[in-house]
């Protein structure tokens, strides 16, 4: 819910914040933003090529049929919050549209780490941190370069799931205004409750997340957040540990009383790089209905290394 810079279905609010006449000007340098859109397409086309006709096909395959049979249970854990898998995942997040003349475009290197932690044989902390590296043009005017807010959410979850599969966890969710420069952020400390709810019955996982964060501190002159997110996710895994997704991020600005609605669709593949398990996946959104500042589509790239991967590990 960052009000400069927005991630696939995160909101942006700036311009009811700032008005293009009083927003601070940066140097426009849209070479540079250029030039990491075109390295994201070349992330996407190499990922792509693990399913082409190329002599190197074999060895994929083979890599990938490693991965499946070495770490049966991983790709179903990495479609899961939930799960207790240490995972370091990197986005790199491309959007098209928004701003005052709808021509903006947003380039995001994104860490979401997924850390879990064991507080007793009945109970589990999983860590979930989303920051992200951001770089901007036409969304306000001008063009902002810099770090985006820190989000931080914490689920309790028990041991043994409720039956048929189904996995809950509920915590606190905490918005940090580290946002440098200003415009990429609320400017806003904000806190609120998040659950999550996810069933995993091979080959399918399906679930959402729940938050609702508040302002409680910040800078006075910035407006206060009062915003709703639900993440719902259903995916298909393969016997090729091959997944299948379709996804949200639905915000609801309470003081605008604005929708951001993206659908996302994705393909992740789970393979071995250096010995060790890495999924790598694509997706394009389309955002359905939109609030002022956020973009009409978007692509992504994502490379998620699972580097604490049990090979018979329990689910979740």
């Amino acid at each position: 819910m960052k009000t400069g810079g927005y991630a696939m279905g995160e909101v942006s609010q700036e311009t009811r914040v700032y008005p293009a006449s009083d927003a601070p000007r940066f140097p426009t340098e849209s070479s540079r933003l250029s030039a990491v859109c075109a390295g994201l397409a070349l992330a996407m086309l190499w990922a792509s090529q693990a399913f082409s006709q190329t002599p190197g096909r074999e060895q994929r395959k083979e890599r990938r049929q490693t991965a499946t049979e070495s770490y049966p249970k991983l790709s179903l854990q990495l479609q899961n919050p939930l799960a207790r898998v240490l995972v370091l995942p990197t986005v790199f997040e491309f959007a098209q549209g928004g701003g005052p003349m709808d021509n903006g475009e947003s380039f995001r290197v994104g860490f979401e780490p997924r850390i879990p932690f064991s507080l007793n044989e009945n109970w589990h902390l999983i860590s979930l941190s989303r920051v992200a590296w951001v770089t901007q043009e036409n969304i306000v005017e001008g063009r902002q370069e810099g770090l985006s807010d820190f989000t931080q959410t914490f689920f309790f979850s028990p041991d043994r799931s409720l039956g048929a599969g189904l996995y809950w966890g509920l915590g606190p969710t905490f918005v940090f205004p580290t946002a440098s420069p200003d415009l990429l952020g609320a400017r806003q400390f904000s806190v609120g409750p998040s659950v999550g709810i996810f069933m995993q019955r091979k080959p399918w996982t399906a679930g959402f997340i729940f938050n609702h964060v508040w302002s409680v501190a910040g800078t006075k002159t910035a407006p206060a957040v009062n915003v709703t997110t639900l993440q719902p996710l259903v995916a298909y895994t393969a016997p090729t540990s091959t997944t299948f997704l379709l996804q949200s991020r639905v915000n609801y600005i309470w003081q605008a009383e604005e929708w951001v609605v993206p659908v996302e669709v994705g393909i992740r593949q789970l393979t071995l790089i250096a010995g060790r398990p890495v999924q790598w996946g694509v997706g394009l959104s389309y955002f359905a209905d939109s609030a002022v500042n956020t973009p009409e589509w978007g692509a992504t790239f994502r490379l998620s290394f699972a580097l604490k991967s049990p090979r018979q590990a329990a689910q979740p």
